[in-house]
């Protein structure tokens, strides 16, 4: 009984139908990565993701990661049952780190797309080919560390966070706690109760939030939600 009331009491609470979203766009990983092979034009599913995600990030930040993300989702609910599941090391948080990825992984795709030539094939089998690339670096990583520990460097969730800097944020309240109850159940251990301030609500930097409504649900104290940038006289 001691056991069965300890589980229970460790369980990630989590906001209606996000962990059916995730499932169902996981689908998709395996479609383009397999099915890609036999039918390459299926690589510009990729792309529509991508457009998907630039409109959502301008009313939702990174919502796209949270919620609809294949790659993403099958991370948190497939690898996350094999992986060892530690610590995410600091460097994966350091700006230049980030975004030095960024560049090399941009680069690398526009050259493929310049040597494709603009046949549609070609340039379908790019964006699957990045897709591929993306997902192993990810497994490996996820694998050892924490399952989504990707999503803290992901090119494409960089975009996100720099296209949303004041949407839809992250806020937290002067009467927080700092219980870390937060920084627990974050798929990529950010930490809001961190960002506290004594005389007023604080809000966490967008590319550090996937939006995934964890911290909200699970928050004792119910000090998080999401806003829109807060007066500068607010926040300072």
């Amino acid at each position: 009984m001691a056991a069965l009331k300890k589980k229970k009491k460790g369980k990630v609470e989590e906001v209606c139908c996000r962990k059916i979203s995730q499932l169902g766009m996981s689908l998709l990983l395996p479609v383009v990565v397999v099915g890609g092979y036999f039918v390459p034009l299926l690589g510009f599913i990729v792309l529509a993701l991508i457009t998907l995600f630039m409109v959502l990030s301008s009313q939702r930040g990174r919502f796209y990661c949270g919620w609809l993300c294949p790659m993403g989702a099958f991370h948190e609910r497939v690898l996350s049952l094999v992986s060892l599941q530690r610590p995410i090391p600091p460097l994966f948080k350091s700006g230049w780190f980030r975004w030095l990825l960024f560049a090399l992984m941009m680069g690398l795709m526009t050259l493929r797309l310049v040597n494709a030539g603009g046949g549609s094939i070609e340039t379908a089998s790019v964006f699957r080919f990045m897709w591929i690339l993306s997902t192993s670096i990810a497994i490996g990583l996820g694998f050892y560390f924490k399952p989504r520990i990707w999503c803290t460097i992901c090119p494409m969730g960089s975009m996100q966070g720099i296209s949303s800097r004041n949407t839809y944020l992250l806020t937290v309240e002067e009467e927080c706690v700092q219980c870390k109850k937060c920084l627990k159940v974050c798929p990529i251990s950010t930490y809001p109760g961190g960002f506290k301030k004594d005389d007023g609500p604080a809000q966490i930097p967008s590319i550090e939030c996937l939006r995934c409504s964890n911290c909200v649900a699970n928050c004792p104290k119910k000090v998080l939600s999401f806003q829109g940038r807060l007066p500068e006289d607010t926040l300072n």
